[in-house]
């Protein structure tokens, strides 16, 4: 269903809410800033977008939860540093003879693999015992239908802002690619090395020696992020967030209650610090997956490069499946706004979609970045006056399409 056919005067209603949103982020970033997981900036704007929230729902509130958000980059130094030691007893082993080392370099490179997968490659809460605890939110807002609820529709963004990943902005979109692929082709060599060591010995020397020009990629490793430096975070993801409030507030405005379907804005905190806040309102609300009531989640995470619009049905790179129905939807929403979006998987990284996915709500995500990434992807580039109010209005078109279809006809066939 295309929302212009059930409400007057809607495009330009929507150019008002592009607006709207645009101007809403510039004060949400000029007012608090960064917002670190678990920080005062985070909690702030978040009370901010309640207090609005408040005005356009039936039902606002904001769950606090705990989270340990400096675990999840973690993995990056810790890796240099078991990398560092793993070079130095490979080294030790094919000059010293002692096969005993090579189990202690092989220790080593199991803790960093494990740190990577567990932190990166699957989203767990592998590091998080070790740091410190802090408390984060989630806001939500609630226009429930006018009947009894059969269907329920969650639209979503996130409020928190990464730490500035420092060779995205010194190196640009190629930045990670150099320095990680350096550090990984230095693990090679040194797992080569290791297994010279055991068959051939002499080989193994060389190989050792050649380990040291690799020691440069692991240092690089801690310098990865910076932790003192939070970005603004203004197309990733108020932009998202603000496409979400967008969803409530045109409903409000034009007073529009679906006879049996609950629509639900969602802005997560913390979900640069591994997607803890989606995780998080899924545990807090078992009911959104038990209660039987038809749920279909759709995220929004950076709304800002029209010619890189995609849908997720692949998340979390790759490990997590999202629904193919819902992203069918958000593909028909996007073809009523005379857009030809093509679904995929993220290549690297995760959207709140692979939270709600693994929580058993059949979710999608829309983004719209390039996936290089985009120069201002992570980094003090992402700012007010980088956003693109175009590529808003076309996600908040987008979201009301899909919002308007589910709740005319549900899920359509994938």
């Amino acid at each position: 269903m295309n929302i212009k056919d059930l409400v007057p005067g809607a495009e330009g209603k929507i150019k008002d809410l592009a607006k709207f949103s645009v101007d809403n982020i510039a004060h949400l970033v000029n007012t608090y800033g960064p917002r670190p997981c678990g920080e005062k900036g985070e909690t702030d704007a978040q009370l901010d977008m309640l207090g609005t929230m408040e005005t356009l729902a039936d039902e606002a509130k904001r769950d606090t939860f705990k989270v340990n958000p400096d675990a999840f980059m973690a993995f990056v130094p810790l890796a240099g540093t078991c990398l560092i030691g793993a070079t130095g007893t490979s080294l030790a082993a094919a000059y010293t003879g002692k096969k005993a080392l090579n189990a202690v370099t092989g220790g080593l490179i199991g803790a960093a693999l494990s740190a990577v997968v567990g932190e990166f490659v699957l989203y767990k809460e592998f590091l998080d015992p070790f740091f410190k605890e802090k408390t984060s939110g989630n806001v939500y807002g609630i226009r429930k239908a006018s009947g009894e609820t059969k269907k329920r529709i969650i639209v979503s963004g996130h409020t928190d802002s990464a730490p500035e990943w420092v060779y995205t902005y010194k190196l640009g979109s190629k930045g990670v690619v150099i320095v990680a692929g350096y550090a990984v082709v230095g693990l090679v060599a040194t797992i080569g090395a290791t297994v010279a060591s055991l068959i051939k010995p002499d080989l193994a020397k060389k190989l050792a020696l050649a380990e040291l020009a690799f020691l440069p990629a692991y240092g690089l490793l801690y310098k990865f992020t910076d932790s003192k430096h939070y970005v603004p975070g203004a197309s990733d993801d108020l932009s998202g967030s603000m496409v979400a409030m967008s969803v409530m507030k045109f409903l409000k405005e034009n007073d529009i209650r679906f006879e049996d379907t609950d629509v639900i804005t969602l802005l997560t905190g913390g979900e640069e610090c591994g997607l803890r806040g989606a995780k998080a309102f899924f545990k807090q609300h078992p009911d959104l997956v038990s209660d039987n009531v038809d749920t279909a989640y759709i995220g929004f995470d950076t709304v800002r490069d029209m010619d890189f619009m995609e849908i997720y049905t692949g998340d979390m790179s790759g490990v997590v499946k999202n629904d193919k129905q819902v992203a069918k939807l958000l593909q028909n929403a996007a073809k009523d706004c005379g857009l030809d979006v093509e679904t995929g998987t993220i290549p690297l990284g995760s959207t709140d979609a692979a939270a709600a996915s693994q929580a058993g709500v059949k979710a999608s995500c829309f983004v719209a970045m390039d996936p290089a990434p985009a120069r201002y992807y992570h980094t003090r580039l992402d700012t007010v006056d980088n956003l693109c109010e175009d590529t808003i209005e076309k996600g908040i078109n987008i979201a009301l399409n899909a919002v308007a279809t589910f709740a005319d006809e549900g899920l359509p066939q994938a």
